[in-house]
């Protein structure tokens, strides 16, 4: 078992990638602090978990609240002793039109701005640093952030709120990996592109957003959507000790779009 006795906190884990991932890391051995803002979904992930013989609790968690998220690393405390993995997973498409291909993106609203860079980059921030805290007291950790492909090579026609916040996610994993690196806590962000997600099958269902899914299928040389499974199989590597000498490491799980 790659994750035996570690306790991981994933925030946005009710559903899609992150739940994907919290059943995943269970059944290497993790004990797992599920989170997100969906009670029901989160205790059936919980459920289904445990049914399977693994360990889970489930925390509310609006992680653009910095106190929720104070609140959530002391659930993990008080659960399960401290955490040594936080995956800060939790994302939106948010709801601006795509970009018209003008300079200053006129569709873009101050309430999208926000809510990708709260969701994303704030979170991201807060979360890793509360979460660091408890790290530091257990000798060490694994920190991985949620980017996107789009932040590597964003697509034309994609309104730029949410590849900018998920840009900062990268900065933002080599800035804390340089510094936690002699505190044996390694950060590192996974980058997925199209992924058979309820968001990206809710883009392919609108006709005004269906476009950008189809622009980067398009431009990825295997020409599929991804599997959750296929980025669960990259973050278990990645959180893992398998993975012990990899910090700041950005790992696209794209297809090949980004080597284009």
């Amino acid at each position: 078992m790659q994750l035996k006795d570690k306790v991981a906190v994933i925030t946005g884990s009710a559903a899609g990638i992150g739940r994907q991932a919290a059943v995943r890391f269970a059944s290497e051995g993790a004990r797992v602090v599920v989170s997100d803002l969906d009670d029901a979904a989160g205790a059936e992930t919980v459920a289904h978990i445990r049914s399977g013989g693994g360990e889970a609790a489930y925390c509310h968690s609006d992680v653009t609240r910095v106190s929720d998220l104070e609140a959530l690393m002391k659930f993990a405390a008080e659960t399960y002793g401290g955490v040594d993995i936080f995956w800060h997973n939790a994302g939106t498409a948010g709801a601006s039109a795509p970009s018209s291909g003008a300079g200053y993106h006129p569709g873009v609203t101050e309430q999208d701005w926000d809510q990708q860079m709260n969701v994303h980059l704030k979170a991201g921030f807060f979360g890793a640093r509360l979460a660091v805290e408890q790290m530091l007291a257990r000798g060490g950790g694994s920190i991985l952030f949620t980017s996107s492909a789009a932040a590597l090579k964003p697509p034309v026609g994609n309104a730029p709120a949410y590849p900018i916040a998920k840009h900062g996610l990268i900065l933002l994993t080599k800035m804390m990996a340089v510094d936690l690196a002699r505190h044996n806590i390694r950060v590192n962000a996974i980058c997925p592109a199209s992924i058979r997600t309820a968001m990206i099958e809710g883009l392919l269902a609108d006709e005004t957003t269906k476009g950008i899914v189809d622009g980067l299928v398009q431009q990825m040389p295997m020409g599929r959507i991804l599997e959750m499974d296929e980025v669960a199989n990259c973050a278990t590597f990645l959180v893992s000790d398998q993975a012990s000498a990899l910090t700041g490491t950005v790992l696209p799980i794209d297809g090949g779009r980004t080597s284009l």
